[in-house]
């Protein structure tokens, strides 16, 4: 009850104001979806817009208009316990495999521990005739959170992503995605792929629509029925459709050309800020070198004390053996290796800052998205370190645009790692490609996070508005495709043949009848 007093207050502010209230269902539990989800909440609340943020990771000390409600059994649900799961396993699985391990393992649970926590009661518990403008809503790992959409009659819905541009986007906006030039987030094929390419393309991403369709989301349906209790409730896929716009972390100077609908908006790179000042230690340290400064990082998923002791001493190595460097490693832990005096660590590193650094010659880095964009908007080449999902593709696309090496984590050696990082530190070509690249990234009329804000201010100005929207998921697989009439098509001339076939039957047996009378 207090939470909904605390609510009621901030919609009075709001109106007074002329802020929108608005829903946040941020429930994937991934620290990088919400460092970019939590960009555009920022942005929206520096516009003067009311939040109530429902979330796996929350922030504290916000402004008056900013509510978190902490999600709290997500990650324990996902990360702890006898099923718990196991990144660094998962980066060995085969390729099939691991598209259902996705959704089994990681949507699955992710959906149970959301509606295990006290945060979405808290939310439940508020009116249903409570109003809200608009609900922005995290569609990566499915609709679990979207009973509530049902709950409060249908505000218009924003589905945002992290994640690219994932090949379940047509099943929630419509649009196309087309196996023979568009490769599967995993894979790490290009767009002109030779036939057994696409062949394996095709079963893989046939494998996806079939798994995600036929199991996990009658799964999740099933789970949020028993939760939300609502009768009169859409089918869990259906509620994603209701969505107005698409927010995608994607950009043409990086991602494949693919044709998509006119309301998905792609806002790649729209966490990059404005760079600030080093902290004393690390601005220090980065001056200190040599020839410059080396960053490795792993991202927030799969982190550096996850790697094997004999790993970590393969990589702490290749850094004595490059001593005109210095290298700012991301470590979450105690390390316990005796470090030469070009390796420093930290729990966290200000990885845009150090990006931003003109003494910063190349990221070594596991080929996440947010980490590629933001190498890329700097400038920096890469060293990649690929682990699971769209890290390959993200790795590919920038080695084959002379940006960036690849060292695969199963099989590294030193000597390997030394090379790729040397490689890409001495050999100008790849410093000048990136900048190229980074050229066509920052040449955009507005930023990435303008643009997102703008969108969704239109949204909330023309709230009832279908002028966009793309006519696939009305029509269906069949009509959308043709089916219907391609088989109307080739049935006219076998219609002819049959009819043919029968009058040259005819014939015959009229000129025999002839042949008898006479």
């Amino acid at each position: 009850m207090r939470e909904s007093l605390v609510l009621l207050v901030l919609c009075t502010v709001g109106y007074a104001v002329n802020g929108a209230n608005i829903l946040c269902l941020m429930g994937v539990a991934s620290p990088s979806h919400h460092i970019w989800n939590r960009a555009i909440m920022d942005a929206l609340a520096r516009e003067g817009h009311n939040l109530t943020i429902l979330s796996a990771d929350v922030e504290k000390d916000q402004p008056s208009n900013v509510h978190y409600v902490h999600l709290e059994e997500i990650y324990p649900t996902l990360y702890t316990g006898p099923e718990s799961l196991d990144l660094m396993e998962m980066a060995n699985e085969n390729l099939f495999k691991s598209v259902i391990s996705f959704y089994r393992d990681f949507v699955v649970n992710e959906c149970a521990g959301t509606l295990k926590s006290k945060g979405l009661r808290t939310v439940m518990d508020y009116p249903d005739e409570f109003r809200f403008d608009l609900v922005l809503h995290d569609f990566t790992c499915g609709p679990c959170l979207l009973g509530l959409l049902h709950k409060f009659k249908y505000p218009p819905l924003v589905s945002v992503t992290a994640f690219n541009n994932p090949p379940y986007s047509t099943e929630v906006i419509g649009g196309h995605k087309f196996y023979s030039y568009l490769p599967f987030y995993s894979l790490s094929y290009d767009t002109d792929m030779n036939f057994f390419q696409r062949v394996h393309n095709t079963l893989l991403s046939v494998t996806d629509v079939i798994y995600r369709n036929y199991v996990s989301n009658p799964r999740i349906d099933a789970m949020m029925r028993k939760y939300f209790r609502y009768e009169d409730m859409p089918y869990a896929p259906e509620l994603h459709q209701r969505s107005k716009l698409m927010l995608v972390n994607a950009h043409y100077s990086i991602d494949f050309p693919e044709s998509t609908p006119p309301n998905l908006i792609a806002v790649g790179g729209l966490q990059i800020r404005e760079p600030k000042a080093l902290p004393t230690d690390l601005e220090q340290f980065v001056n200190a070198s040599r020839k410059g400064t080396v960053l490795f990082s792993l991202g927030t998923n799969v982190r550096s004390d996850q790697l094997d002791t004999e790993r970590q001493k393969m990589i702490v190595e290749a850094f004595r053996q490059l001593p005109d460097y210095n290298f700012l490693w991301k470590f979450e832990s105690d390390l316990g290796i005796p470090l030469p005096k070009n390796v420093l660590i930290r729990p966290w590193m200000p990885q845009n800052d150090i990006l931003a650094h003109p003494r910063t010659k190349a990221f070594v880095t596991h080929a996440g998205l947010l980490s590629t964009h933001e190498a890329t908007w700097y400038g920096v080449p890469i060293v990649g370190i690929p682990f699971i999902a769209d890290q390959h593709r993200n790795l590919e696309r920038c080695i084959r645009s002379g940006v960036a090496k690849r060292v695969a984590f199963q099989t590294m050696t030193t000597g390997q790692l030394r090379d790729a990082i040397r490689e890409v530190l001495e050999n100008p070509q790849y410093r000048s490609k990136m900048a190229a690249q980074s050229a066509l990234f920052r040449d955009q009329p507005e930023k990435p996070l303008a643009r997102a804000v703008w969108w969704i201010e239109w949204l909330l100005r023309h709230p009832n508005t279908t002028q966009l929207e793309s006519p696939v998921l009305r029509l269906g697989f069949v009509r959308t495709y043709l089916l219907d009439v391609a088989l109307f098509l080739a049935a006219i001339p076998i219609l002819g043949l049959c009819v043919l076939s029968k009058l040259c039957r005819r014939v015959p047996s009229r000129v025999d009848g002839d042949k008898k009378r006479k």
